[in-house]
């Protein structure tokens, strides 16, 4: 119950701050990724963090954001669930999207596992502020066109 809680919290607190000139990084809305209402809420939450100032834990919610992403794009095209690495590389094999998209995933990927991990020190600010573009991006070119 607390996670629907806090999650509830960083969406509406996502939400409030659509808008504000306090934030280096534009805010989406679960509104804005028609469509894939789980993954946006996820991404809604990590980019509440990042406006936090918790960059490690957006990056936790941003790697959620994608393996959520990613079950779905395997359940459209037909590809079997695995590991977020397999699911990323059988997606690209199949055509869904490019290499260039698979290694910007796999980079997501690297920077969700160190701060799941708690290598603190090696996820900087920037480099989830990249994470949570790349992941916009992705969701909006091929996860809610699917």
């Amino acid at each position: 119950m607390w996670m629907d809680i806090s999650r509830g919290m960083a969406v509406l607190k996502a939400a409030w701050s659509v808008g504000s000139t306090d934030t280096a990084v534009d805010t989406m809305t679960v509104s804005d990724i028609g469509g894939t209402e789980l993954t946006g809420e996820f991404l809604a939450e990590a980019q509440a963090y990042l406006n936090m100032g918790r960059h490690q834990s957006a990056a936790i919610m941003a790697g959620d954001a994608l393996e959520e992403a990613l079950r779905r794009l395997c359940s459209n095209n037909s590809v079997a669930l695995s590991t977020v690495e397999d699911m990323i590389a059988d997606l690209a094999s199949k055509g869904v999207y490019d290499s260039l998209v698979e290694q910007q995933l796999s980079q997501c990927t690297v920077l969700h596992e160190k701060a799941m991990t708690g290598l603190w020190s090696e996820v900087s600010k920037n480099d989830v502020e990249s994470m949570l573009r790349d992941l916009h991006a992705f969701v909006v070119d091929h996860v809610s066109s699917n």
